[in-house]
């Protein structure tokens, strides 16, 4: 099974019997896997790394689990009693990858990143907006994912922008499609004014 995992900067995870050091392409094994006790943790959905690792020097890999797999409802942490650390992943990358998995799991539960209706990364390089009317701001260089739902909670669009000075702007609400919005009650402007 594919799933996500992040690590301290020197590939090493806090474990309950004390820190365990990774080695890329190599399998791990453990004898049993139960959530919160032992086995090695991912989670299912690239954003709920983010709930455990999330320091500016974290880094982020595609794991392969394998053997009895275990899960708690701790939003979608699993614990596995075999683990190989497949492709290390970008910050931006792991924020795509977890755009793609809500596409594919619209009603699943939010990854607690994700912000509803409106948010502002801040310069803190990226944010996920979901909702009916969602919009999102942050400063240059920071990545824009906008996800517009129906009433029913369905994705209907997704719009993905960087904020580079020229096109988008610092400072400045973008929806769905890339067009400005005030941030008061959602008043539409000229879009890229």
């Amino acid at each position: 099974m594919i799933a996500y995992k992040g690590f301290h900067k020197d590939l090493t995870c806090t474990m309950g019997k004390g820190r365990f050091q990774y080695i890329p392409g190599e399998w791990h094994e453990e004898d049993e896997a139960n959530c919160g006790e032992n086995g090695f943790h991912a989670t299912d959905n690239p954003l709920d790394v983010l709930f455990y690792y999330n320091a500016a020097d974290d880094r982020f890999f595609i794991v392969d689990v394998r053997g009895n797999i275990d899960e708690d409802g701790t939003n979608s942490r699993i614990s596995a009693p075999k683990i190989k650390l497949v492709k290390e992943l970008s910050r931006d990358q792991l924020y795509h990858e977890g755009v793609l998995w809500m596409s594919i799991h619209p009603k699943a539960t939010w990854a607690r990143v994700v912000k509803h209706e409106t948010g502002d990364a801040g310069g803190c390089g990226n944010i996920v907006v979901r909702g009916r009317s969602p919009m999102a701001k942050g400063q240059t260089g920071d990545r824009l994912y906008i996800i517009k739902e129906n009433k029913d909670g369905n994705i209907i669009e997704i719009g993905t922008y960087k904020v580079d000075g020229e096109k988008y702007l610092p400072n400045t609400y973008y929806d769905a499609k890339g067009d400005v919005v005030s941030d008061k009650k959602g008043v539409r402007k000229a879009a890229h004014a």
